[in-house]
């Protein structure tokens, strides 16, 4: 006939194994979660966050940039710190993600950006004429200005959406971690608590 201590000792080895083994994989796996999800961040969020940065300055630097050359009529400045930003503006345009949400946002900026654009030619060819038409180029300027109205709405609200992105990838590291932590001392318990029973019942058959 079996020991029933052995036959205990046999099952409480099994049990530890088992639950061993479900442990390590629910860490495994929460793990390689982590580490998509920040990766992602590292990798997509976060530069994004400091293109966006990056673009807004640039965009924002053509008003100030207009309304100087309106001031000073200085077209070789005017030109070189004009395409300066221009170029900013292009390359940052085509560092954003073309999913649905930033294919929404980046046809509505290139809208606003192309219309500030124009708008720039025409206060050139304004300036640099012969005859300057000064009340003509102060209506560019103001619709210069009514475009960027347009633009600081728009990239606020994909910045928000950028940064509650991020917060959400933080809370899920968050989340999963906090998990782990449960999985492991909820384990360690449970053999405690079975190790504890186990010796209790051999001390008896002794």
């Amino acid at each position: 006939m079996a020991n029933p201590v052995s036959a205990q000792i046999r099952n409480f080895h099994l049990l530890f194994a088992l639950l061993g083994t479900v442990v390590l994989a629910s860490v495994f796996f929460i793990g390689n979660s982590i580490s998509a999800t920040t990766s992602a961040m590292v990798e997509v969020d976060l530069p994004l966050q400091n293109n966006i940065s990056q673009l807004r300055t640039a965009i924002f630097s053509q008003k100030p940039i207009l309304y100087e050359y309106y001031a000073d009529t200085n077209r070789e400045v005017f030109q070189k710190r004009y395409n300066e930003s221009k170029k900013i503006i292009k390359d940052g345009l085509y560092r954003l993600p073309r999913d649905d949400q930033g294919q929404t946002f980046l046809t509505q900026l290139e809208q606003q950006t192309a219309q500030i654009d124009q708008l720039a030619g025409q206060l050139d060819q304004t300036l640099s004429s012969s005859g300057i038409d000064w009340d003509k180029a102060r209506d560019i300027l103001v619709e210069v200005s009514a475009t960027e109205k347009k633009i600081t709405p728009l990239i606020d609200n994909f910045v928000s959406l950028n940064q509650k992105h991020i917060a959400d990838i933080g809370a899920h590291a968050k989340n999963s971690m906090q998990v782990i932590f449960a999985s492991v001392a909820a384990f360690i318990l449970l053999i405690l608590v079975a190790a504890l029973r186990l010796g209790n019942k051999v001390k008896q058959q002794l």
